[in-house]
Order: C-alpha cells, then sequence, then structure tokens
C-alpha cells in the first residue's frame, strides 16, 4: 500500500513503525520529507477554494483493485450534493493528529465510514442536539472525531465521566494531564500540538462538525483562542455542574492526587466571558460560526478541545428504521422522555419490559439516548392487543423510579419463536403465600457450559400479577448479602460473582392472591434465554400485628417502592439517634437496611416497622442500604 504525489513514495507500513518526535515536530527519522509534505498539505488546505468542505479533504490516491480500495488511508472520497458533501474512509490516515483521534472505544477491523456534511449549516434556534455517543465529526484526513466524554465513567455509574484524552496523559500534552501509574504508555504528539505551539495569523480547518461548521486550529486573528471552561472549585464531588446533588451512592471520588480536578467531565464548569468560546466552544470567525481546538498559553490541549457537550448548529440525526405505529411482526419505535444521563444500573442506563396483560408475550429490552434528549428503542411486537411498557430507570440525585404506559397493537398473530428447554425450575412454587417477604428458590438441572452473568448477575426475573395488577423486576441474592461495599453498589462484575450457583434465590412480594408469571433470564453462550414460570398464589398466612407506633424522639424514614422517604436524613453530631423504618406493604426491596460503615443490619417485615440505633458519630456521612443495594439512603452528621 503506498501513498503516492508528486514529492513521496512513502509506505503506510512504514508509517505504522515510525514514531513522530516527542517534541511534536513531525519528523521522522526515516523520511523528515514525508512529515514535511504531510504538514504543509494540512497547513495550507482552507486556500484550495471557497467553499472548505468541498475543498478541504487530505484524499489518497487511487486505488488498483477492491481490497486495497477498502484500506487506503486519509478520504476515499468527497461528493457533493446539493444540500451535503459525502465524505467516505476507511477512518486511518498517514497524518497522525494526536490523542484527539485516538477511539476511546476498540475497534476490531478496518470498515468504510461516511459522514454526510451539510454545505450550508445554520444555528440552531430551539433545543441543541447533543453530540452523539461515537463520533461528533470528521478530521479532515478522514479520521473520524471521537467523543471522548462519555466513553468511560467511574464505576461504570454514566454519572461522573472520564476525560479520557487527559486521563492517557502525563501532563506534556494536555492542561489537567498527571502522572499517574496507569499512565504508562503517554499518547504521542502529532500535528495538532504542532498547530497548537505554532504561533500563526489564522489557523486552518483541521475537520467538521456534524453539523456542518468547521473546526479551526487555536489561532485567530494571531490571537491564540481561549475556551470558556473552567475547573470548578471542589473537593467532593456530590453535586453536578449545574447544582443537581447526587443522591447517596452517586457521587464521584473526592478531589485526590489520583483523581485529580479535571479526571472528569463534570469537573467543568462554562463561565461566561472567562475566554473567547461561547459553551459550544465556539464562535464567530470571518462571517461565520466555526468550532476551535482550545489550548493553554503553553500550547498543550486544555478542555474541551474541539466541541463541548451540544452541538450550535441544526444536527439531523439519521432516521430509525422503525415505525411509530404499532403492527405486528414490523419493528416498531418505542420513545421515552429521560435526562441524558441516567445511572447505569445492572449495566444499563434504562430497562424496560414489554408484557401483554393475558401475561403471554414479554420482552426485556434497553433504550438507548439520542442526540434530542429522548431514549429510543425498537421493538417487534408478535401478537396485536394491548401491552404495558414498564420504564425502570434511576434520575441523578433520585433513587430507582418505575413508570409505565400501555400501547395498542394492530395485526395478525405472529408465529412465536421456539422456547429453549428450561435449564432451572422452581422448588417452591406451591407454597407461595400473598401479603409477605418470600424467597423464590430457582434450582439449576444440570450443570450450564458457557453460563455468563447477564447484566451483572447470574440472573434476572420479571413478575407480573394477572392482567398487570403488580409487577416486580427482581434480582437474585448474591453470597454476602448484607455485607455491601457501597463502592460496589449498582456496579458488579464476573469476579464479585463468584461462581455460578446452584440455587438461585430472588426474594420477592406478592401483593394479593392469584395467578402470576414469572421470567428468569439468563445468558448462556451469548445468548440470552427466557424461561417462563406460571405460579398461584395463596393466601396470606395469618401472623401477628405489626407495630409501626413511631416511638417519640425517633427519626421516621418511609420505605415505598420509590426507596427511602427521605433518602437525606441530617442527623446531630456525638449524640444516639433512634431511626424508624417504616415499610409500606406493596412490593419494595426493603426487607433489610444495611449500614455497611458500622457492619449493621436489621429485618424489616413488609407492612411493619424496624427501630435502628446508631451510636454517637463525628460529623460525616452514614450510607445505608437496602438488602439489594438498590435502595439508598444518606445520614448527614453535623454539629
Amino acid at each position: 500500500m503506498i501513498y503516492s504525489s508528486p514529492e513521496l513514495n512513502y509506505s503506510a507500513s512504514e508509517v505504522g513503525r515510525t514514531p513522530w518526535s516527542a517534541a511534536g515536530l513531525l519528523a521522522s527519522p526515516r523520511s523528515p520529507k514525508a512529515s514535511q509534505y504531510l504538514l504543509y498539505i494540512f497547513l495550507t488546505a482552507t486556500s484550495m477554494g471557497q467553499q472548505p468542505v468541498e475543498q478541504v479533504w487530505i484524499k489518497s490516491a487511487p486505488a488498483p483493485n477492491s481490497t486495497v480500495a477498502r484500506i487506503r488511508p486519509d478520504v476515499h472520497s468527497a461528493e457533493i450534493g446539493e444540500n451535503e458533501v459525502t465524505v467516505r474512509s476507511a477512518g486511518i490516515s498517514l497524518a497522525y493528529l494526536g490523542p484527539l483521534e485516538l477511539s476511546p472505544l476498540p475497534r476490531s477491523d478496518v470498515r468504510e465510514f461516511v459522514f454526510k456534511i451539510p454545505r450550508n449549516p445554520a444555528p440552531e434556534t430551539g433545543n441543541h442536539a447533543h453530540v452523539p455517543l461515537d463520533y461528533i465529526g470528521v478530521f479532515v484526513n478522514g479520521v473520524p472525531i471521537p467523543n471522548h466524554f462519555e466513553a468511560a465513567s467511574y464505576q461504570g455509574q454514566n454519572l461522573w465521566h472520564y476525560d479520557l484524552v487527559a486521563r492517557g496523559d502525563d501532563g506534556s500534552l494536555t492542561t489537567t494531564g498527571a502522572q499517574r501509574t496507569a499512565v504508562t504508555h503517554p499518547a504521542a504528539p502529532g500535528l495538532l500540538n504542532k498547530l497548537a505551539t505554532t504561533r500563526a495569523a489564522n489557523s486552518p480547518i483541521i475537520g467538521f462538525a456534524l453539523d456542518g461548521y468547521p473546526i479551526y486550529g487555536p489561532w485567530s486573528e494571531a490571537k491564540r483562542i481561549r475556551s470558556s471552561y473552567q475547573l470548578r472549585k471542589i473537593t467532593t464531588r456530590d453535586r453536578w455542574p449545574d447544582g443537581t446533588l447526587l443522591a447517596p451512592g452517586q457521587a464521584g471520588p473526592p478531589v485526590s492526587r489520583e483523581y485529580p480536578l479535571g479526571t472528569f467531565v463534570e469537573d467543568y464548569e462554562y463561565v461566561v466571558g472567562s475566554g473567547d468560546l461561547d459553551q459550544y466552544n465556539g464562535r464567530v470567525t470571518a462571517g461565520t460560526y466555526a468550532y476551535f481546538l482550545s489550548t493553554d498559553a503553553q500550547g498543550r490541549l486544555a478542555f474541551p478541545y474541539l466541541l463541548a457537550h451540544e452541538f450550535q448548529g441544526r444536527y439531523t440525526a439519521p432516521p430509525p428504521a422503525a415505525m411509530t405505529n404499532f403492527q405486528t411482526g414490523r419493528p416498531a419505535l418505542l420513545r421515552f422522555k429521560a435526562v441524558r444521563h441516567l445511572e447505569h444500573v445492572h449495566e444499563r442506563p434504562m430497562h424496560v419490559m414489554v408484557i401483554s396483560p393475558d401475561l403471554a408475550t414479554f420482552a426485556h429490552i434497553h433504550p438507548e439516548p439520542t442526540p434530542f434528549g429522548d431514549w429510543e428503542v425498537t421493538h417487534t411486537f408478535p401478537l396485536p392487543g394491548r401491552y404495558r411498557v414498564y420504564s425502570e430507570f434511576t434520575p441523578p440525585g433520585a433513587n430507582q423510579r418505575i413508570e409505565f404506559f400501555d400501547v395498542q397493537v394492530t395485526g395478525r398473530a405472529q408465529t412465536p419463536e421456539a422456547q429453549p428447554r428450561p435449564r432451572v425450575v422452581l422448588e417452591n412454587a406451591a407454597s407461595l403465600h400473598a401479603g409477605q417477604d418470600v424467597e423464590l428458590l430457582f434450582g439449576v438441572k444440570d450443570p450450564i457450559p458457557q453460563w455468563q452473568p447477564y447484566l451483572g448477575a447470574w440472573a434476572h426475573v420479571a413478575i407480573a400479577g394477572e392482567w398487570l395488577s403488580s409487577f416486580l423486576h427482581a434480582h437474585p441474592a448474591e453470597n454476602g448479602e448484607g455485607k455491601i461495599r457501597l463502592s460496589e453498589v449498582h456496579s458488579h462484575s464476573p469476579e464479585a460473582l463468584g461462581p455460578p450457583p446452584n440455587k438461585i434465590r430472588v426474594a420477592a412480594v406478592f401483593p394479593k392472591a392469584g395467578r402470576y408469571k414469572l421470567w428468569l433470564q439468563m445468558q448462556v453462550d451469548g445468548h440470552v434465554e427466557t424461561t417462563p414460570f406460571e405460579v398461584r398464589v395463596s393466601e396470606s398466612l395469618k401472623t401477628a400485628a405489626k407495630v409501626t407506633k413511631v416511638p417519640a424522639g425517633a427519626m421516621e424514614i418511609r420505605i415505598t417502592s420509590n426507596g427511602y422517604e427521605p433518602m437525606n436524613v441530617a442527623v446531630p453530631a456525638n449524640r444516639k439517634v433512634t431511626l424508624a423504618f417504616l415499610r409500606s406493604g406493596e412490593p419494595n426491596c426493603g426487607t433489610k437496611v444495611v449500614f455497611p460503615e458500622l457492619g449493621l443490619t436489621k429485618e424489616i417485615p413488609l407492612g411493619g416497622m424496624a427501630l435502628v440505633e446508631i451510636p454517637p458519630s463525628p460529623s460525616g456521612e452514614l450510607r445505608f442500604t437496602c438488602g439489594m443495594g438498590m435502595y439508598r439512603g444518606r445520614l448527614v452528621i453535623s454539629r
């Protein structure tokens, strides 16, 4: 594979073996002419025509055959349409730009990228679209511009997002990079670093955002352009930049040497007038809006680097390949309204269950966020009739919520898919009673080869009452229940789960007698298997009357299907405190309350009360959770 030009014959495989110099001068000891040529193209790209979006691209040489064509470096083609320019590339280039081109998501093979860049971008006058999760634009050499700010988060919770550019730097290339043990191979400088340290009257265009606006280097009118995003003056990470007080268990790590300010995207806030760029990291230049590469006075890359969180211009996302009216056998689009960054609970930000009232059909699906503040997923309904759609999610600053709505489906019944042979049996189906905590005991029939955790657990169970009179999404009780580490709440791994169990134990509550349907889901060899069980729940057993009168001086905390109310409880320091936990009679996960730091666990009967004595404690916080870690609360202890 040869990249040819009048001045250059240079093998792409040689590029892969030859590192750029540490000073960012782009001079290869093997072939200085190559790097000089690429830099010349880069610095003069904007002088090639009146419409840069049509002319600016660094294009590859023609390929001798189709195999080579697919893996050529740089831009394969830039097709000019009436309203857009379609840019195609394999996402690779001879011109290494630096850490901003490095994808945070693994790419296992070469593929063709297709970018559609508007020829006549326009400012958005309504709600601005959030930048996509994967790519936000394309560099002039055909390499995608990745979204570095949402690919990884602290403990996988989707609340405190790593700045992966700074996270992979030792402080030489980025403003907030820092030496740490995790940075064993810091990112190498590239062309963008050269632009950042080379004073110029006006920087060239280095790429285009998907809304059509150009992205320039860091200089304009002989001035270095500065971002208006500043580090917040914080030592703890319990609030978002917009002021949202996060719920217990949602805080990030305290500011420290391992997690200095700038580790997370949420460490920054937009401060009007503190720099030269707006909240989108752009400004008007030469009569048009443009984004800029933001750097500091030393020429190091500075947050947010290229674009911030939203597009300034109108952005049209690819339309979903689904219908908005619901017909059997055809993909239908389900759309939900929620904040963008929901907490990841069992590895997903939102769990959606689709159930028919006769309990004949069930599906467990997971929507993804759109740039416009919605959550979308496609689903194919097998049978006509009415369905109930349950949405389970955990917003920042709140406990888990379950909301539902009904949809009507028309069309002909589809042939049901063949069900796998059941691998488990419900051993105590005959001894289930309403109105009390029960433990569903599923026995594994035979050893299951290639049994893999699914959504952070060995199995998941959904339970619905006849005609959807009740609904519960339950998870197995794991070994060591009651010894929950708050750092692991809602974040599980195969190692933490231990070996596959012989029994699956699931805590549940059936609110009244009648027929119920259970769906147990497990993952075998990469495929999710759903096993249905139908049970008949008997009338409740007579039990002793539950004590629910709160003693004088006790602080009351109620437990409902929405969690602890209140979640944050202020208590005095250095004084003994009595907490009265009152659990409602509706199905909920409040069987136990656990204080991990105190090593304290207390059983709470359904519809009853439990008193918990908290010893005198210094100022600070004490967290508490339910036995499964799904409900969380916090004692704020102060003088």
